[in-house]
């Protein structure tokens, strides 16, 4: 047995006193054997997991290593770069705002960034990653240049050449979501990241959740190289503060995926946010705003959304009839922790829902 397996079997076996409720004994079981070979197979150093069930985080669990230099423990409160799940947070607050009335999903751009160019794009398309605005490229993945504000980093991309349309296709676009939380930014008359806090992170109880750079309990950050694990190169996260700049933990995570379920929105919004949009010629697109939107093989509906990024992978997935979730975080670029993995996970737990 190797010394990492050893210890990420240690670790379970200290975590267990996490999970709450002998209805779920089972599905935690199977599922913390999944995780630990996962872990072990793909060499990822320290990881969380939670499961909520209801109003409940009915599963917390952490994995391994933080620092695989002092071998410091991940702890239930250590932050984690969460990537692209970014994007479903900052999707939140866009919604609070509408329900009180600060933005309306069918505004223009141009109604709060007057000199943005093509700013009839709306900020629903946006959202649905329909607004032709395009993705960072491979050389802007690690970036080292600093923006004072997210409405200072539109300049990376904001006199480029559209991909489409406003509405015509489908295009992951993480500058979409920068291009919303300037909008955001604009509406809300101050900073993106104390708007989060104000409407979305202190509402959920999210107390662990802030962006980078950040002081206080943070992983550290790996990735593969060759047979190796190694520390990340350092980044500049200011170029994508609403589409991917967010550190966190599972705990956090679930306390959000709670509220999306029950008080953080009304039903209305859940509807909106968990509905496929269409393309201008009527088909559906993979996500409503910001969630992708799927049914399992019983004809339930989830959702999900994951993200990379440097030294970190994280995965949410959210039945949201049966209210369930799953929230999975990693310290390894690129680790294989995805939509089959997460659903796998909340079946087990939809099973025992009704004990």
């Amino acid at each position: 047995m190797t010394r990492r397996l050893l210890l990420i079997l240690i670790i379970c076996a200290v975590g267990a006193s996490c999970a709450t409720g002998e209805t779920y004994q089972e599905p935690i079981a199977v599922s913390r054997q999944e995780i630990t070979r996962l872990m072990a197979s793909a060499a990822i150093p320290g990881a969380q997991i939670a499961v909520t069930v209801g109003d409940r985080i009915v599963w917390l669990e952490s994995f391994g290593e933080s620092n695989i230099q002092s071998h410091d423990l991940v702890r239930n409160d250590t932050r984690f770069r969460v990537g692209s799940v970014s994007k479903v947070l900052t999707a939140a607050a866009l919604m609070r705002l509408v329900e009180n009335g600060t933005l309306r999903l069918d505004d223009p751009v141009s109604r709060y960034l007057p000199d943005f160019p093509y700013g009839e794009v709306t900020l629903r398309q946006l959202a649905g990653h329909l607004g032709g605005i395009r993705h960072y490229s491979r050389n802007e993945f690690v970036n080292r240049e600093h923006f004072a504000s997210v409405t200072a980093s539109l300049a990376r991309f904001a006199n480029d050449p559209r991909l489409a349309p406003p509405g015509q296709v489908y295009t992951y676009s993480s500058y979409g979501y920068n291009l919303l939380g300037a909008v955001i930014e604009r509406a809300g008359k101050q900073r993106f990241e104390s708007l989060m806090a104000t409407t979305l992170f202190r509402p959920a109880g999210m107390s662990d959740t802030t962006f980078e750079p950040s002081s206080g309990r943070v992983t550290g950050f790996y990735g593969r190289e060759g047979g190796a694990i190694v520390a990340q190169p350092d980044v500049d996260l200011s170029d994508r503060i609403p589409s991917g700049g967010v550190l966190t933990t599972a705990r956090d995570l679930a306390r959000f995926n709670i509220g999306m379920t029950a008080r953080l929105l009304t039903p209305a919004s859940r509807g909106i946010m968990f509905t496929r949009q269409q393309t201008a010629d009527g088909k559906p697109a993979p996500a409503g705003i910001a969630w992708r939107v799927e049914k399992d093989d019983a004809g339930r509906t989830f959702v999900h959304h994951g993200g990379e990024a440097m030294g970190g992978r994280a995965f949410v997935l959210i039945y949201p009839a049966e209210r369930v979730s799953v929230a999975f975080v990693c310290n390894l670029s690129f680790a294989p922790f995805n939509e089959k993995n997460a659903g796998e996970i909340a079946r087990r737990f939809i099973g025992n829902n009704s004990k």
